[in-house]
């Protein structure tokens, strides 16, 4: 009896040690978790607060601080848009950027994530504002190329010219 109580024990240790090694998921410490996205976001709308930002949201989930209202036209669908950007993790890692890019807003061809597209209907021509976009409207949980999963992006934004 004494041997049984014994393998029992050692049996439910094993048991124990294979539900934690097939049970867990895999961490991947390439990106955050969904759930540090969400605490990531909201200590930077909570900093910026806290420093006196005016933050608004969309329904999408971005962020946006507005730097500069402008005085043009707001973006259609179907403009050309020239923009300055900077796209930056919330680290402060620069991760593009562009003195002068032009696009066609929601064109049919638009390689533009949804968290932009959005973004930039917030400003008039000569507009600059701060964006930040969540992941579940940039990258998402796949994350590309140099943009790890659940990763939040931020985007200051100036348009420069609509046509």
């Amino acid at each position: 009896m004494n041997n049984l109580g014994k393998s029992l024990k050692i049996g439910f240790f094993v048991l124990i040690a294979l539900a934690l090694v097939f049970g867990c998921k895999k961490i991947d410490n390439s990106g955050n978790s969904s759930i540090q996205e969400t605490l990531l976001i909201r200590q930077w709308v909570n900093t910026m607060k806290r420093n006196n930002f005016v933050v608004d949201s969309l329904s999408t989930g971005v962020y946006y601080i507005i730097e500069t209202v402008g005085s043009g036209a707001i973006p259609q669908a179907g403009n050309s848009i020239t923009i300055a950007y900077t796209g930056q993790f919330l680290d402060g890692t620069t991760f593009d950027a562009s003195s002068s890019y032009t696009y066609v807003h929601k064109g049919a061809n638009s390689r533009m994530i949804p968290g932009w597209e959005d973004a930039v209907e917030k400003l008039s021509k000569s507009g600059k504002g701060i964006f930040l976009i969540p992941s579940s409207q940039a990258y998402g949980s796949n994350g590309y190329m140099v943009v790890p999963p659940y990763t939040p992006l931020l985007f200051e934004i100036e348009i420069l010219d609509i046509q």
